[in-house]
């Protein structure tokens, strides 16, 4: 049982009367517990609409987890891939081939964070610089946080499976039920989109398209972001890794990739995760556009958290506050890793 439940309730209450956000849809989650709260609007002005079961919201990074990540545990598992196995062994006309798997995922490749200006290229264009993005600092070395391998990974289940899109519904999506995940949705009815942010270069407020520029230009789909969710998805995804990846009467992910999380560590993450502590029981990621989920595997206890922080500017940073702090009492603890590169 989540001990914080009331203050968790609390807190959301207060950022949003900070102005933090327009509005928060959260999910508490234990094998007793299945709260689902929505709190807010989508926005000001014609977005002004009540949060309700439903909505999807734009995950921006928690696709590197929901998405890439959970696929590419599953490949390991089953020896598909190797963890030690270069990059440039699925990917051609890398300019460093030789970076593994393992580096991608704990970010420790010494690829750059980014890619700057990518909505001035094409696709064709920002993939070639993707392609031969110089290294920031020598593989194996340090920390940071980078868009580009997640990218590249992305690229590695798109040569094993032969679209990343479709193995991510196949084999994640579809077996857990849900029916609102996946790249570029259907945009017959806008308002079950929570907007992102007002972009006058791409139309104005974003909804129902893809907010990360990468994204965007890769067509709406890549392993870093893109995918969109609700809440009610969020939740079975989360209660999948709860149950040491059963659900719904089958082995999603099989139990051994647990162990990869207690065993495989560098400054701060696990493979895909960011650890709260050192061990790899807590484990948590963020969007830029203000997601979130977190996960206690020893208690089985999880906090999903979605907001669009970014809506209508992304100036807005109020939200970033709240967010650690609704983390904090979710595991009844401060964090033990600070590393500022991990929250966007």
């Amino acid at each position: 049982m989540i001990e914080n439940t009331q203050g968790i309730a609390a807190l959301m209450h207060n950022a949003l009367a900070d102005q933090a956000a327009f509005g928060v849809s959260y999910a508490l989650i234990g094998p007793d517990q299945n709260e689902l709260h929505y709190l807010g609007m989508q926005g000001s002005g014609p977005d002004a609409l009540p949060l309700t079961p439903n909505m999807q919201y734009d995950l921006a990074s928690l696709t590197k987890v929901v998405g890439t990540t959970t696929r590419l545990l599953q490949l390991l598992a089953a020896g598909t891939i190797q963890l030690a196995d270069p990059v440039g062994k699925y990917v051609p006309n890398l300019a460093h081939p030789q970076l593994t798997i393992e580096q991608l995922l704990l970010h420790n490749s010494g690829l750059p964070a980014d890619i700057p200006n990518a909505l001035t290229m094409t696709a064709e264009e920002l993939t070639a610089k993707i392609k031969q993005a110089p290294l920031a600092n020598a593989p194996g070395t340090k920390f940071v946080y980078s868009d580009l391998g997640f990218i590249q990974l992305g690229w590695v289940i798109q040569q094993v499976d032969g679209d990343l899109a479709a193995s991510l519904r196949e084999n994640v999506f579809s077996p857990l039920g849900m029916k609102q995940t996946g790249f570029n949705p259907d945009q017959s009815d806008l308002n079950v989109f929570v907007p992102t942010e007002d972009v006058p270069a791409r139309g104005g407020v974003l909804r129902g398209v893809v907010h990360d520029e990468k994204a965007a230009v890769l067509h709406g789909i890549s392993g870093h972001a893109g995918l969109f969710s609700s809440l009610t998805d969020l939740n079975q995804f989360v209660r999948m890794y709860l149950n040491h990846g059963y659900c719904r009467d089958q082995q999603i992910l099989p139990t051994s990739v647990f162990d990869w999380f207690r065993q495989i560590h560098f400054q701060g993450r696990t493979l895909g995760w960011q650890c709260w502590r050192p061990g790899g029981d807590l484990l948590w990621h963020t969007g830029f556009t203000g997601t979130s989920i977190a996960l206690d595997l020893t208690h089985q206890t999880g906090f999903v958290c979605l907001t669009n922080r970014v809506y209508p500017t992304r100036t807005n940073l109020r939200w970033l506050t709240w967010r650690r702090l609704a983390v904090s009492l979710f595991y009844n603890r401060l964090e033990d890793i600070d590393d500022e590169q991990n929250h966007n």
